[in-house]
């Protein structure tokens, strides 16, 4: 898995440990009621003509990325971007700057159960 935004880590046991962190989270949707496919999730840092990424996702295919920066930025904020990216890469949501959780930026925090609210309402 590849994608222009994002270069993936190598797989150690560093990445490894990251990319739990993500799929925990991923397991936290679930466990909430999201209906989900496998998701593949990539580690990466961010490519230099787009440092301002956190993460990314195929639109409908079933693969997020998401950036060292933002697992840096703490449980609360890191679920707002991996779920924003599984509404991305599952439902085929585009942004919505009128929602917290699928504006383009990551602006307002979310709680876990607002996060799990928003989520839910895109896979019907």
């Amino acid at each position: 898995m590849k994608i222009d935004r994002i270069n993936n880590r190598p797989m150690n046991k560093e990445t490894y440990a990251l990319r739990t962190t993500v799929i925990n989270l991923i397991r936290e949707a679930l466990n909430g009621g999201a209906k989900l496919p496998w998701i593949g999730v990539r580690i990466g840092t961010q490519t230099s003509n787009h440092k301002n990424v956190l993460g990314c996702a195929v639109m409908q295919g079933n693969k997020l990325w998401i950036t060292e920066d933002a697992i840096n930025l703490g449980t609360d904020a890191l679920r707002n971007i991996v779920f924003h990216e599984i509404a991305h890469a599952v439902f085929g949501t585009q942004h919505d700057e009128s929602c917290p959780l699928m504006s383009a930026e990551l602006g307002t925090i979310l709680n876990k159960e607002d996060c799990l609210k928003h989520l839910l309402k895109y896979q019907q």
